[in-house]
């Protein structure tokens, strides 16, 4: 019996995609920005077809768009297979890692923390209003929540990216606010008040968590690394099965744990930032 075979382009994940509207008024800015988080998200090879019914363009204005790129090296067209990311986006990506190569300098503290722990972690970084993760740890078991470097994580849902808003500066809040709120509804805002007041608990606590957006079975902790002007640099995320989130949230051991890590790395920034202690509820 023959087996049908799945279609390389089916419904978008929302757990890959990153948000894009209300960036700008920029039109073909914008749509080249969709079709090149579309590759990224996809991480192979995707068709003019592909680009023109998931981000709802005409095949002929896909395929002009694609053209462009390809001029540009952010895009490659590989035969009749399809287009793939460029050698410019490449290049970009190599120089900014090898400036300032923040997984390299903080790994130590993140492999501890997942051998103690037992669990999956993370470092994320800032990417607008929301978070990018640029190291990926796996936990030191068969079985391991799989997180791939790039993977955005996006407002309003995700701690990580909560954690990054929080401890912008009030300019800057208010600012992507307006933003977060006109963006497409997965990645909406859709109560400011509501918002804000988990923002506040943030600041108070510098802990966030979640219990299963995906419903995936597994959820996360995030905290914040600060640099020595006590800027946010960055943010450790813990990767944790729902099972382990009770009604008070994450285990205070885990959380003792992240705050620790988040502690040490920040140090190691030159930062002397004062954490909260976590007493045993």
């Amino acid at each position: 019996m023959s087996q049908q075979m799945p279609s390389p382009i089916s419904e978008r994940d929302l757990r890959r995609q990153s948000p894009t509207e209300g960036l700008g008024k920029i039109e073909a800015v914008a749509t080249a920005t969709a079709i090149i988080d579309l590759l990224a998200e996809r991480g192979g090879k995707v068709s003019v077809q592909d680009v023109a019914t998931m981000l709802g363009l005409t095949k002929s204005r896909a395929s002009r768009h694609l053209s462009n790129l390809e001029q540009l090296g952010l895009v490659q067209l590989q035969g009749s297979r399809g287009y793939e990311l460029g050698w410019r986006l490449m290049r970009w990506g190599h120089i900014a890692a090898s400036r300032f190569d923040l997984g390299a300098l903080l790994d130590d503290y993140l492999v501890a923390l997942g051998n103690t722990l037992q669990l999956t972690v993370l470092l994320a970084t800032a990417a607008g209003g929301d978070a990018v993760v640029m190291r990926s740890i796996p936990a030191p078991q068969a079985i391991h929540i799989d997180v791939k470097p790039g993977l955005v994580l996006s407002l309003p849902h995700s701690p990580t990216a909560r954690i990054v808003f929080a401890f912008q500066s009030r300019e800057r809040r208010e600012e992507l606010l307006d933003h977060l709120c006109a963006r497409e509804p997965d990645f909406r805002v859709a109560d400011r008040a509501v918002f804000m007041k988990q923002i506040a608990d943030i600041q108070r606590h510098y802990v966030c968590w979640t219990r299963d957006k995906f419903n995936l079975g597994h959820g996360a902790v995030a905290a914040p690394i600060f640099d020595a002007d006590h800027r946010l640099c960055a943010v450790i995320t813990v990767m944790l099965p729902s099972a382990m989130l009770g009604e008070d949230g994450p285990p205070i051991h885990v959380i003792r744990a992240l705050i620790d890590c988040c502690r040490q790395s920040s140090r190691r920034l030159n930062s002397r930032f004062h954490f909260p202690d976590y007493p045993a509820r």
